[in-house]
């Protein structure tokens, strides 16, 4: 078997940087992401007042907002994080996703959102949005479980818009999704997950940023492929690669999303077991991680 590459990284200095400019939300999912089993009362508390009484979470995050596919699940994922996968708000979350289903088994973002300008993949209406929308809901119903005619549906849905070379119409994410959602659903064998694997393998290194590198390796590692996919053993490679001196990675999208970021790809290299510290020395931190990290190694 081909020997992955060791490239040196110190998670430690990740946690650093975490500890030192995260938010408390932020911090608390660094802990969930490293073993910590549950949050504390104030942080699930957060998560409570977020939730609209539709079960979905509001656009942006900000109270009073009307409910969105995307908001929704960015907050399940936080929930995975910190340990909450299978609590009443993940749940609701859930019921959320399910009652916005389209007549056609699809889901788009709400109209509403129109009012708030926002970005091109966010935007109501749009085919490529309505295809990311759709296979971000039947990924995450299917990681929660949801492995019914709802779901495959869905897939259904975004496959029937897969192109002869594997990709997906729109967004890359979108392939990843279908891939993810495909495999959790049926095993990494269908020829749609196939298909959407070796389009993502054709993609030279340099037009995939760090997100889109850690946002590939979680879905697929929550959906049961491991390393011994070429695939994932160059993105974990190229994303320890592309780690900054201080344990951080770049944001595409500025300053203020670079800690997402980097939290997104650290769960991606603890998800693979590819951390380990470069230096047996202790690195700067202001708290200790919780177990559950110490032992994985690359």
């Amino acid at each position: 078997m081909h020997e992955i590459p060791v490239i040196p990284y110190d998670w430690r200095l990740t946690i650093a940087g975490i500890d030192q400019n995260g938010t408390e939300m932020e911090r608390a999912r660094l802990r969930g992401i490293l073993g910590r089993p549950r949050p504390d009362t104030k942080i699930v508390r957060a998560i409570e007042a977020r939730q609209n009484e539709d079960g979905g979470f509001p656009h942006q995050m900000a109270s009073g907002r009307l409910s969105t596919i995307d908001a929704t699940t960015t907050t399940l994922e936080w929930l995975w994080d910190l340990g909450l996968a299978e609590s009443p708000y993940a749940e609701r979350a859930c019921t959320y996703l399910l009652s916005a289903q389209r007549p056609d088994g699809a889901w788009d973002e709400p109209p509403g959102l129109l009012r708030f300008s926002p970005p091109p993949r966010l935007l109501p209406g749009d085919p490529r949005v309505r295809c990311r929308a759709t296979a971000l809901v039947a990924f995450w119903l299917a990681r929660a479980g949801y492995r019914d005619d709802v779901t495959r549906r869905a897939v259904d849905y975004v496959a029937a818009r897969q192109a002869p070379d594997g990709r997906v119409l729109g967004f890359r994410e979108t392939t990843w999704l279908l891939a993810a959602a495909s495999a959790l659903l049926e095993g990494p064998a269908p020829a749609v997950t196939a298909r959407a694997l070796e389009s993502l393998a054709a993609v030279p290194d340099d037009r995939w940023s760090a997100a889109a590198f850690a946002g590939m390796l979680d879905c697929l590692g929550a959906a049961g492929l491991s390393r011994s996919v070429a695939l994932i053993a160059r993105g974990v490679d190229r994303l320890r690669a592309l780690v900054r001196p201080d344990g951080t990675w770049l944001s595409d999208e500025g300053e203020a999303y670079q800690t997402d970021v980097t939290l997104a790809a650290l769960r991606a290299l603890v998800f693979h077991g590819a951390v380990e510290p470069a230096d047996p020395r202790p690195a700067t931190m202001t708290s200790q991680p919780a177990t559950g990290a110490e032992g994985s190694t690359a």
